[in-house]
């Protein structure tokens, strides 16, 4: 107990050290407060480029699990409508911040919440970037939490207002399939949004072993139509067997940490080079 409370004390430390950080203008062409690799351009070089490949064509960017609002600003640096959910107070307080910074506040909508399956309410864990509904996710301490509502997508955005080059970015630190679970609305659309989402087998669970919802994520798209690409194969798309396989075998036998999600009717060619 004692370990886990000096645990929080320095994490929530180092959570108040990036706040004051200074301001930036990122080679990515917006100001910013955050951790150094995001104020540099250095953050998720690989999935920020595919990410803006896939704004230059998009007509609404919804992120669930906004952070800091990196890639909400992103996508208001090119002139797009935004739509970011952050349940952690801390983060959400900088998002703010970073939306102000750059006059990008009026076209953002931003949901103080997590998402799920169901409304209601739940613990949280940690700040920053690897905080988590799941306890024990990347030794976040028990002691650094807080309670959050919880939202299903279907209660925040009407399925109405999305179209199929709508993009929908997913980074909620292990809580995926329970995300997915209150989007039925969204999946029951006549137009399929794009989404990339990161999550995988491997990941920071306490007890180290695969992500075994990670097939219920899977099987979720594939009912409806979706194909599942690793964002390092844009021309390959996942089968479930290896899934399976590996949850068998208990070995991680894909290898990836992000996956674009795309239905059968979207022409992934464009960006699959």
């Amino acid at each position: 107990m004692v370990l886990d409370w000096v645990r929080g004390k320095l994490r929530a430390r180092q959570g108040n050290r990036i706040h004051k950080r200074p301001v930036v203008e990122t080679p990515l062409g917006f100001k910013f407060i955050g951790p150094e690799m995001m104020q540099s351009g250095g953050f998720e070089e690989e999935e920020t480029k595919l990410i803006q490949s896939f704004l230059s064509q998009t007509d609404l960017f919804v992120n669930i699990g906004a952070n800091y609002g990196y890639y909400v600003c992103l996508a208001q640096s090119l002139g797009l409508p935004a739509i970011a959910v952050e349940p952690v107070p801390d983060n959400v307080a900088l998002l703010r911040k970073n939306l102000d910074l750059n006059g990008y506040a009026p076209n953002v909508t931003v949901f103080a919440n997590a998402c799920g399956g169901e409304t209601g309410e739940a613990e949280i864990f940690g700040v920053g970037t690897g905080a988590s509904l799941v306890q024990g996710w990347a030794r976040n301490p028990k002691s650094l939490s807080f309670k959050v509502d919880i939202r299903r997508i279907d209660d925040l955005i009407p399925p109405a207002a999305l179209t199929g080059r709508s993009f929908f970015l997913v980074d909620v630190e292990g809580f995926e399939l329970e995300v997915l679970k209150g989007a039925k609305g969204i999946f029951d659309a006549a137009q399929k949004p794009v989404f990339l989402i990161e999550s995988g087998l491997s990941d920071h669970r306490a007890d180290g072993e695969l992500n075994k919802d990670f097939l219920g994520v899977f099987d979720i798209f594939a009912a409806q139509g979706y194909q599942v690409f690793k964002v390092e194969d844009l021309k390959t798309p996942v089968e479930r067997a290896i899934i399976e396989q590996s949850l068998d075998q208990g070995q991680d036998l894909l290898k990836g940490l992000n996956f674009l999600m795309v239905h059968e009717t979207f022409d992934l060619a464009p960006f699959a080079k």
